[in-house]
């Protein structure tokens, strides 16, 4: 396998576990979960998986301490840029737009990070890649609506909100995608110094505001287990895609994880996803966004 090939399968696949994620959450939800309480889970257990995975190999705090301080802080940023701030965007910005147009805006995400690798990193962004950007982000943004939701997309300063978390969440892949250039740490490494340095914001902001969510543990819990523990396997492969590949391919095909939760959602919770036309246009577009990306 070619080392684009292994980029573009990478990718792939960090999209297909980002996709696995949402399903989990959402019958962790039905069954009466709360979204913040769910993201506190998914980061504790992504980052318990890679430091119980590093001191498997022998290495947990001795591995990461080897690393200069430089090389850590360019994760750790990335981390509280890409997870913390992005979260607390995001969740205000759905808080006030909704959902629908929240997401819309958050899927242009591969736009401003193939801009800004190109433009921070030195990336070729080729006609080829930019056609294939627009076509993921137009198929994943219209399959956010899928559910006939009527969105009028009407200027407001509460819609920076959710663009903001799009911009924090492209910020963080072209850092990741630097510190991999420039430093010797691993995936795994990268992985635990990232979501362990998003940990403190997103807990001390529940802490203050939210601390009705830290009850004991509820039935809904080991859903929202098992989407942190996919989520865990999306950022390790993603990282290791970032590790060996641009951010210009990485970025785009990574966002192609909704067209995989609603493939997944329709299987498993048919009694709450239905396919429409829209859905299939949506699906096609994606499928042939990235199927030019990875050209």
């Amino acid at each position: 396998m070619s080392a684009t090939a292994f980029v573009v399968a990478l990718s792939l696949v960090s999209g297909a576990f980002w996709g696995v994620g949402p399903v989990f959450s959402k019958r962790g939800m039905e069954r009466g979960g709360q979204p913040r309480r769910a993201t506190l889970i998914v980061l504790f257990v992504g980052a318990a998986v890679f430091w119980a995975a590093l001191l498997g190999r022998g290495a947990g705090h001795l591995s990461v301490t080897r690393l200069p301080v430089a090389d850590i802080t360019i994760f750790a940023v990335s981390g509280i840029v890409g997870t913390s701030f992005a979260w607390l965007a995001w969740f205000r910005g759905i808080r006030l737009v909704g959902a629908s147009v929240g997401n819309v805006l958050f899927y242009t995400q591969p736009l401003f990070a193939t801009v800004l690798a190109a433009l921070a990193l030195g990336e070729r962004l080729t006609l080829f890649t930019a056609v294939g950007v627009i076509l993921i982000v137009s198929g994943v943004g219209l399959l956010s609506l899928s559910a006939g939701t009527n969105v009028q997309l009407r200027f407001s300063k509460a819609l920076l909100l959710p663009l903001a978390a799009a911009v924090f969440a492209a910020i963080s892949n072209v850092v990741n995608r630097f510190g991999f250039q420039t430093s010797t740490a691993t995936p795994l490494e990268a992985a635990a110094i990232n979501l362990t340095s998003a940990l403190p914001l997103v807990v001390g902001h529940t802490l203050s505001y939210h601390p009705e969510v830290l009850t004991t543990p509820d039935r809904s819990d080991m859903y929202f287990i098992c989407s942190g523990l996919a989520n865990a396997a999306a950022v390790f492969t993603m990282f290791t895609a970032l590790a060996n590949g641009p951010v210009v391919i990485v970025a785009p095909l990574v966002s192609t994880s909704p067209l995989f939760t609603t493939a997944l959602a329709h299987l498993f919770l048919k009694d709450v996803e239905t396919v429409t036309a829209r859905t299939v246009v949506s699906a096609a577009l994606t499928v042939v966004g990235a199927g030019i990306t990875a050209v």
